[in-house]
């Protein structure tokens, strides 16, 4: 904690005031826009408040809202829509929440163009042309001059509402593959109109866009343009085009230019836990370059030295991270006071934001390390009405959740651990490849622990009589590898996931993984990434103009029993693993079915008929089953509540196992 302590008092270019056109802001820490899947809902406009609200208490200098469209083609399911009274009325609701805490909020306007959902919107979608798209294999309708004439009011018509309904500044969406993104880009603007062809003319519809919002909203309200800078798409917008498009942006009239990395399609990781930390700042670096307004970064900003060290350098001017805002409401309240210690860091996880996003039906957002998020109405962190004297066995993530939050609520906890570390899974998982940020929670979650005066007992089990002194038991002991009933497991060369994550046992050279799931696909990039030598190591080899490391001669082949792998990750994560796997030479069998582990191989069936895969290490990734627990007999004494996996093993994740924690122990009164 004291390194963490030490990098946070030196961090101050985060807490110098700021400018953004007329708006003074006193911070450097923004809050960036969000769909939190409550909004365009009647009965969630109260939650949709309160969210904010608390983000605001938590000293964010402005916040962002989640794009509201500014027709309804432009729109989707649970979005609010500024071309209708009842919304902009419901939308009118933001500011006066956030306002009454002391702080202020933007909205963003807002047009999906080709990433539409004709379901969702109730007609054809509208682009620049008719150009289908990978995200909703859909082909829209490419749009007349009267629809781009319409559109451009349509935003200078949102802009003009939002100022009169409180707002403090309006952001315009013109990035990740959005309209106005579309419009710019050659790959989806075919057009031979003045609209297209040329770089001037695909960025026309831009120009035109921030002229009419300033001649509506006037020359001092704050305009913020949200621009890509880096597309991730072959043959797209330019390095030279971009800086050209923010130049003729500022002279347009926008007062700061947000920069947004990637389109939802392109194959690149932009928010994953496999991106570094900023590590797309130095694209937005080399537009501020070339302008005179702020320029303000979000990508993988989560933790404050990095972003500081950002500000400082002239990278950045501001940052608007959104998901570390779920994370931790306080998010700039404890970064300006220098309690690093106290943060809930984002981990990039996407499992319990931007993966529900991304399902039909929509499911509302929240987050992972912070079940509460977006249900702050629901879950108010208040003290219980009686003190309690409450157990937890077992200091896995939900263990440890389960215990924070019945000492947040006033009750004296005490947390069993048989094992001699806490984290439990996220232990194990933090070891994975461009997954460390996992220590992060394990990290915060130690540290409310001794915070909130937590008795931890570790390496203790203990017994039904101990137990039976609590009015309350939480049995979290989660999950234990499962053993699948196949011919030869019990051979000294097979081995289970987590004696490979625990580093109880020594990795092969050619090793098979039965199990293709998240586990075994991690398991594989770890020991498939483990062959070559650390990045620092490799870096220092070529500094010394050394030949580059030799590499460890591991195979590693993962079974799958059906014709897919990586099944239980996170739709906008599974891709960038199963990308990872291939990179890394990792090669996966499918509709492999186990017969025999010998000695020398694992022998199976494809349905080409009968298969034998050479190994030296077997390691079984075949699922998970629930630890031994005495919940039965000790709920004959005391009140007993079982979660996460130890409750239910069958499609168990950590997103499943933090919430019934946290529900299980808020409850308790």
């Amino acid at each position: 904690m004291r390194v963490i302590d030490e990098l946070q008092v030196k961090s101050r270019a985060l807490s110098l005031s700021g400018r953004i056109g007329s708006l003074e802001l006193p911070h450097r820490i923004l809050m960036g826009s969000m769909h939190m899947g409550l909004e365009g809902q009647k009965d969630k406009l109260e939650q949709l408040c309160d969210f904010y609200q608390e983000r605001a208490r938590g000293q964010a200098a402005l916040i962002i809202t989640g794009g509201a469209a500014v027709t309804p083609a432009g729109g989707a399911d649970n979005m609010y829509v500024l071309s209708r009274d009842e919304d902009v009325e419901a939308l009118a609701a933001l500011p006066r929440a956030v306002h009454e805490v002391g702080g202020k909020i933007g909205l963003q306007l807002f047009h999906s163009g080709r990433y539409a959902v004709s379901e969702e919107i109730g007609e054809q979608p509208v682009a620049p042309s008719a150009i289908a798209s990978r995200i909703t294999r859909e082909t829209p309708r490419a749009m007349t001059l009267e629809d781009i004439e319409e559109t451009v009011l349509a935003f200078a018509s949102g802009a003009e509402k939002a100022k009169r309904v409180g707002y403090d500044a309006i952001e315009i969406m013109g990035s990740e593959g959005y309209l106005l993104n579309q419009f710019l880009s050659p790959v989806t603007n075919h057009r031979e109109d003045a609209y297209g062809g040329s770089f001037e003319g695909r960025m026309r519809i831009s120009i035109e866009v921030v002229r009419a919002i300033r001649d509506r909203v006037g020359p001092d309200y704050p305009v913020i343009f949200r621009m890509s800078g880096f597309d991730c798409m072959p043959n797209s917008t330019t390095p030279e085009e971009t800086i050209l498009f923010a130049q003729a942006l500022e002279e347009a009239g926008v007062d700061a230019l947000n920069i947004g990395i990637g389109w939802h399609e392109s194959r690149v990781p932009t928010v994953q836990q496999v991106v570094p930390r900023g590590g797309f700042a130095a694209v937005a670096g080399a537009i501020r370059q070339h302008v005179s307004i702020p320029v303000i970064g979000a990508n993988r900003l989560n933790v404050p030295e990095v972003a500081d060290e950002l500000i400082a350098d002239g990278y950045l001017d501001f940052i608007a991270p959104a998901r570390p805002w779920l994370a931790d409401a306080e998010f700039a309240k404890k970064i300006l006071a220098g309690d690093r210690a106290g943060l809930n860091v984002c981990i990039a996880c996407n499992q319990s934001c931007l993966d529900h996003t991304l399902v039909r039906p929509h499911l509302p957002v929240s987050c992972l390390v912070n079940p509460r998020a977006g249900q702050e109405t629901l879950w108010p962190m208040v003290k219980s009405h009686a003190s309690r004297k409450v157990a937890v066995v077992g200091a896995g993530p939900a263990g440890l959740q389960a215990a924070v939050t019945a000492a947040q609520r006033g009750h004296d906890v005490v947390l069993y651990e048989r094992e001699s570390e806490l984290g439990g899974q996220f232990r194990m998982a933090g070891r994975i490849p461009g997954k460390d940020e996992f220590y992060e929670t394990i990290r915060y979650y130690t540290e409310m622990l001794e915070r909130l005066s937590v008795v931890v007992k570790m390496q203790t089990e203990p017994t039904i009589e101990e137990l039976s002194s609590f009015h309350h038991v939480i049995i979290a002991q989660g999950v234990v590898p499962r053993i699948p009933e196949i011919p030869g497991r019990d051979l000294p060369h097979v081995v289970n996931y987590a004696q490979i994550l625990n580093g109880e046992v020594q990795v092969g050279n050619q090793i098979a993984i039965i199990g293709a799931g998240g586990i075994g696909c991690d398991v594989a990039t770890l020991l498939a990434e483990g062959r070559h030598a650390k990045p620092a190591v490799e870096s220092f080899f070529r500094g010394q103009q050394l030949p580059e490391p030799p590499s460890i001669p591991r195979e590693v082949t993962v079974l799958a029993r059906s014709n897919r792998y990586g099944n239980g990750i996170g739709r906008s994560t599974r891709w960038v693993v199963k990308q990872e796997m291939q990179r890394l030479g990792v090669r996966v069998v499918m509709e492999f079915q186990c017969r025999e582990i010998t000695p020398e191989a694992v022998v199976g069936e494809t349905p080409e008929g009968a298969v034998v895969i050479p190994a030296d290490q077997v390691i079984l990734c075949a699922g998970q089953e629930s630890a031994s627990h005495f919940a039965e007999q000790l709920a004959e004494r005391v009140q007993v509540h079982v979660v996460g996996g130890a409750r239910e093993s069958k499609g168990i994740n950590a997103a499943r196992a933090i919430r019934e924690a946290f529900e299980a122990a808020y409850q308790i009164s």
